[in-house]
């Protein structure tokens, strides 16, 4: 699953009158904004098999489905406004995920201004808000000032429930493989992926929520996937937002196959996509996780899947997970 984080600032500064700004862009961790895309070409090779590409079939005379994808050119879902003047500013956070974001703004150089409240400022901003974070007034005549923000998603109150199993992400009556699952030497040792569970499933395969909640936020116009590096921020996901405030991750997906929209409220079992082999993959599968906001930090949590009998069952590799 793509990641991503860090800092990045912007300072404003003003000297006799004359003032120089450079703009601010948020970095979220986990940022599934889709990129610039194009058309996407869907034909059968030789072999019968389905080929999804943004590449027309070198036959000429092969039939292909050819489907414009949107193009993504929406602004940030973070974005940091200065509500006040230019000499007295007054800086909001605009959040427009479908779910909670953490936000912390720190100076990156202020002389002869006071903050109020001080920096740094932490503060939870809720879903679709604008929320005041901090006021600047200078307090000499040559003054500037600097800040520097990030955001994670999800609020760090958040409990996890692990006494309440999740369904497979697939339909009732299947059975799949686990290819990797907690601690996985390939790909999952990253803290957001460290209880992360890779299922074996074939592309273009129904999955389903497996839990009720909120989509949160999705990435569908991706098309290729492989074990190059510069397929680390290319998969296809979609993250719902649970009552209990963790958020489950589905990726891999299958290009346009998402069948939901931010906002919207699932139930358990509703069908979210198929599956697929987009970005840092080394074959069709799902990679589902379950995580959490720790403070500033978006980290993996443990969890089980229900058993036959509704108890919770710990995934292992190689074990074949049944929905039931």
């Amino acid at each position: 699953m793509a990641r991503s984080g860090g800092w990045r600032s912007s300072r404003e500064r003003r000297s006799r009158g004359v003032v120089r700004l450079a703009a601010l862009v948020l970095i979220l961790l986990l940022d599934m904004r889709p990129a610039l895309t194009r058309s996407l070409y869907k034909y059968q090779d030789a072999s019968g098999a389905w080929v999804f590409t943004d590449r027309p079939p070198q036959n000429a005379s092969t039939p292909v489905e050819v489907k414009q994808l949107p193009v993504s050119e929406l602004p940030a879902k973070v974005t940091v406004r200065n509500r006040g003047s230019m000499g007295a500013p007054a800086l909001t956070v605009i959040n427009d995920y479908y779910g909670p974001i953490e936000v912390e703004m720190d100076s990156n150089g202020i002389e002869n201004m006071e903050a109020r409240p001080p920096l740094p400022v932490r503060l939870v901003a809720p879903a679709r808000t604008e929320t005041p974070v901090v006021t600047l007034r200078p307090t000499g005549p040559r003054w500037r000032y600097g800040y520097r923000a990030r955001a994670v998603l999800g609020d760090p109150a958040a409990t996890h429930q692990p006494d309440r199993p999740y369904t497979p992400p697939f339909a009732p009556g299947q059975q799949f493989l686990i290819g990797q699952a907690f601690d996985g030497a390939f790909s999952h040792q990253h803290p957001q992926s460290r209880y992360a569970v890779d299922i074996s499933l074939p592309l273009g395969t129904p999955v389903r929520a497996a839990r009720e909640g909120v989509v949160m936020e999705f990435a569908a116009d991706f098309l290729d996937g492989g074990l190059d590096p510069k397929y680390q921020e290319q998969a296809n996901a979609v993250r719902v937002l649970h009552a209990d405030g963790t958020m489950a991750v589905y990726a891999h997906l299958q290009a346009d196959s998402v069948r939901v929209r931010p906002g919207q409220p699932v139930e358990r079992g509703a069908w979210l996509a198929n599956s697929g082999n987009t970005g840092f993959s080394s074959g069709p599968h799902l990679h589902f996780v379950i995580q959490r906001n720790a403070g500033m930090e978006l980290v993996s949590v443990p969890f089980e899947f229900a058993g036959p009998d509704g108890r919770g069952v710990a995934p292992v590799a190689g074990m074949r997970l049944t929905a039931y």
